[in-house]
């Protein structure tokens, strides 16, 4: 899944659908949307993703918030169908599923993000909020799933990737860490635009096209 390294639309409202089979969940998730205070904008709810191709290629919004568990096509099929044709939209599992492997499985896929259905409403719309803004969201348990999975004891170091430089290295990390450009340009005392330059140099260096395949390869990288 692509993502754009581009300023996040502050000036303008979030559009965000949804696709989620269980009707009180859906209307949870418009309620949620809808709510004047996130500044999001409702673009629309479908029950299966059959039904949810069609309109979400032809609006196009900055988000979509996808169930796994759909009636025939998978919610991680209809994610890889649709991310590579919408490379500006952000899409989001939200979920009971906490399995490492289901997560996996939807990151490469191109999920920008992995939130469970426990998850405070709070959360998920800053988790919302984070993955079009180029951000990786990840429910606390789902990070804490994922680092127990690439632990390794007897190698606590981390592993430089030989390709990269260390500037190059140290943003990757970061990258992995959650963090959105703004937020590793002031970490690294470094402008944002540099920023951006070193992103692209890691995309090409991994032979990636986003950040959630760059931050996969990371982590193999530290198994």
């Amino acid at each position: 899944m692509s993502e754009s390294l581009s300023e996040s639309p502050a000036l303008k409202p979030l559009r965000v659908a949804v696709v989620e089979d269980d009707p009180t969940l859906r209307l949870f998730m418009k309620k949620l949307i809808q709510k004047p205070a996130h500044g999001f904008e409702f673009d629309g709810a479908w029950a299966s993703a059959e039904e949810a191709v069609k309109p979400i290629i032809d609006s196009r919004p900055h988000v979509v918030i996808v169930d796994l568990e759909l009636p025939k096509i998978s919610g991680i099929e209809l994610i890889r169908q649709l991310s590579p044709r919408l490379i500006e939209t952000a899409f989001v599992v939200l979920t009971i599923h906490d399995n490492p492997d289901k997560v996996f499985e939807a990151l490469r896929a191109g999920a920008n993000g992995y939130l469970l259905k426990s998850s405070k409403p709070n959360e998920i719309a800053a988790g919302i909020r984070q993955a079009s803004e180029g951000g990786a969201p990840l429910s606390q348990d789902i990070a804490r799933l994922l680092i127990k999975s690439f632990q390794t004891p007897a190698t606590p170091q981390k592993k430089e990737i030989p390709s990269l430089t260390p500037r190059e290295s140290q943003v990757l990390e970061r990258l992995a860490q959650g963090m959105v450009p703004k937020e590793l340009a002031y970490d690294l005392g470094i402008s944002y635009e540099t920023v951006r330059e070193y992103i692209k140099a890691v995309y090409s260096k991994l032979h990636v096209r986003s950040r959630t395949e760059a931050v996969i390869k990371y982590l193999e990288h530290q198994a």
